[in-house]
């Protein structure tokens, strides 16, 4: 009798350690994905491919950039640098941004934008780039991709500047922009700093402790580091997986075409179509239940 127990208890397996066996880590930052992802989460490495061993890795002051609205930067590597939605050097949460999207070749401090044959086009400085075409861009310009805005920032613009000895000249520069547009430069800075107020905010059904707070604008949603909301405790969360938009017309959900889904009071949305939300509404992003709860406007508006 005792025999029959011991061998009936050799199968027995915690569910748990079963989903974690399956999972996949990422030889490069380590990350726990789901196996049914292909590139990691957090960083996009290709899971089925081996890393490149001693990389070295550049000092990122040196390196020219893409910065959004919020501040988020993305590094730029000399030569090629992909821009898209999967598997990019440049990934964008975004249902506007096509998988293979564009190209950045940076050059001796220099910068080319090509655009890949996206769905919804690319820009640069409100010129449309038309796809085959290769156009140089400047430090400073605006680059839409889809609807995604970032601003390219190349460090060397600024070395380039220096070497020129006239300081009679330059003084005389300054000087006659001393005037009214410093008013206004403080002015806008003034605006700019006015912190933003959260709209609304995501509370955990599994521990109400837990809060995600949901901001005007677009707000990506993943368990990749650069979203604005991280859910990295979460495998069955994509690294890119929804988007939540908050505007003046009210709160909008769409899953990005996440692996494992979206739902929303117990329906499982469709990929890339938008959703509109009310507070109390119960969301699943993969496996992480969340309600939502929407700010109370002040009194008075």
């Amino acid at each position: 009798m005792d025999e029959q127990d011991r061998t009936m208890m050799v199968p027995s397996v915690d569910a748990n350690a079963t989903v974690m066996g399956a999972s996949v880590t990422c030889p490069i930052c380590k990350t726990e994905n789901a196996p049914t992802e292909k590139y990691c989460g957090d960083c996009g490495f290709l899971l089925s491919s081996t890393p490149v061993e001693d990389a070295v890795v550049p000092d990122a002051s040196s390196l020219a950039k893409l910065t959004d609205a919020s501040g988020r930067e993305y590094m730029l590597a000399e030569g090629e640098n992909s821009v898209g939605r999967e598997a990019a050097t440049v990934l964008l949460a975004d249902p506007t941004v096509s998988r293979s999207h564009a190209k950045l070749t940076i050059e001796g401090g220099k910068a080319w934008l090509e655009d890949m044959g996206s769905s919804n086009g690319t820009s640069a400085s409100g010129v449309m780039v038309r796809p085959g075409d290769k156009i140089e861009v400047a430090d400073g310009a605006e680059l839409k991709f889809g609807s995604a805005l970032l601003k390219l920032v190349l460090p060397a613009a600024a070395a380039v500047a220096e070497p020129f000895d006239e300081p009679v000249e330059a003084a005389e520069v300054v000087d006659e922009q001393t005037d009214e547009p410093e008013a206004e430069t403080a002015e806008a800075e003034e605006v700019a700093l006015e912190p933003l107020v959260p709209v609304a905010k995501l509370i955990s059904t599994k521990d109400m402790s837990v809060e995600y707070l949901v901001m005007p604008g677009s707000n990506t949603l993943g368990r990749r580091s650069a979203n604005s909301i991280v859910l990295d405790d979460d495998p069955y969360v994509s690294g890119a997986h929804a988007e939540i938009i908050a505007d003046d017309q009210g709160i909008w959900l769409t899953d990005v075409g996440s692996t494992n889904g979206t739902s929303l009071n117990g329906a499982l949305l469709e990929p890339n179509v938008r959703m509109a939300l009310k507070t109390g509404d119960d969301i699943v992003f993969g496996q992480t239940p969340v309600k939502l709860q929407i700010a109370e406007s002040p009194a008075g508006e």
